[in-house]
């Protein structure tokens, strides 16, 4: 019989998802699959014909053809269609026990909830909630430093965004919806038994990384006593060093041809060419205290929902 996932990671967008899916591969009874994002439960929702030219670059990538080979490179994200390609990246599982993929489209799409629930109804549901205006200002510094944007002024980013007429996942950035998390989480919570899902929060993450990755391996059902390597860091923040050219350089596919054919050794010396950490911008006064009210009744909802204090993200 097939291998399929025991778990899923669901989101939310730069909450250390990347972080963690490199760390849950290294444990030895974790079968992660090979392909990071795979979107599989989230198709219904997905606005297929309306992809940005980012996003489009970000998923171009030959799934049939990696799908029949080895698979032992990994690919950041794609969408797995059928069921067929789905099984296809489960097919090299051993004898792991916990065997697991990361979407984080899965936490903000309305129906994916129920379509995993429909086809793995004894899945185990991970999330990671991280302060939704710190969440949302990681998101718009990641979006600058990739050349997907190059508005460098908070607000009137997301007020673009707005009002793009057509918004949707790989369409609009909708940094403003992503931190919503009451409705999403309730979704999950509404359907999934409550002892199947499990989640953390990016201020306990940062504070004892090891020990919320031990935490999670114990709900996982795996040796909680293994410590991964922890000592590099993913996604991290950065800044272009020539701005608009890195910005055009998106927008006519360079970017996305460097992703697909450059070896990764060769990719990681570019990035000290391309990328600063200096001079990254820091969130204003007004433009969290904006934020915050933004998000205050949604923040509210959720403490209670969750039980759990979030004070904090309204500071």
């Amino acid at each position: 019989m097939a291998a399929k996932p025991t778990f899923l990671i669901v989101g939310a967008v730069k909450a250390g998802t990347t972080s963690i899916h490199e760390y849950l591969q290294m444990h030895p009874e974790v079968y992660m699959s090979p392909v990071k994002e795979t979107n599989h439960f989230s198709d219904a929702d997905m606005l297929f014909d309306h992809f940005n030219v980012d996003y489009k670059q970000d998923i171009n990538a030959n799934l049939e053809k990696y799908l029949a080979g080895p698979m032992d490179k990994k690919i950041h994200i794609a969408h797995v269609r059928t069921a067929e390609q789905y099984a296809a990246l489960f097919k090299n599982v051993t004898s792991q026990k916990a065997i697991g993929e990361v979407s984080n489209s899965y936490l903000y799409l309305p129906s994916t909830a129920a379509a995993i629930h429909k086809a793995l109804p004894d899945v185990q549901i991970v999330m990671i909630l991280r302060n939704p205006v710190e969440r949302l200002y990681s998101q718009f510094l990641m979006n600058l430093k990739l050349g997907k944007i190059v508005e460098k002024d908070l607000l009137k980013e997301i007020e673009a965004d707005q009002v793009k007429p057509v918004k949707g996942w790989g369409v609009s950035h909708l940094y403003l919806e992503v931190g919503m998390y009451y409705e999403q989480v309730k979704r999950y919570l509404d359907i999934f038994d409550k002892n199947k899902v499990c989640i953390l929060y990016y201020d306990d993450y940062k504070k004892d990384p090891t020990g919320t990755m031990q935490s999670l391996f114990k709900f996982l059902g795996v040796d909680a006593t293994f410590t991964p390597d922890m000592s590099k860091r993913y996604n991290e923040a950065g800044m272009p060093r020539f701005g608009k050219l890195n910005y055009w350089l998106t927008q006519i596919g360079v970017y996305g041809l460097v992703k697909r054919i450059f070896p990764s050794n060769l990719k990681e010396r570019l990035k000290s060419l391309i990328y600063t950490k200096e001079n990254i911008p820091t969130i204003t006064a007004e433009e969290k205290e904006y934020l915050i009210n933004y998000y205050r009744k949604d923040i509210e909802q959720l403490q209670l929902l969750l039980n759990k204090d979030l004070s904090n993200w309204l500071k």
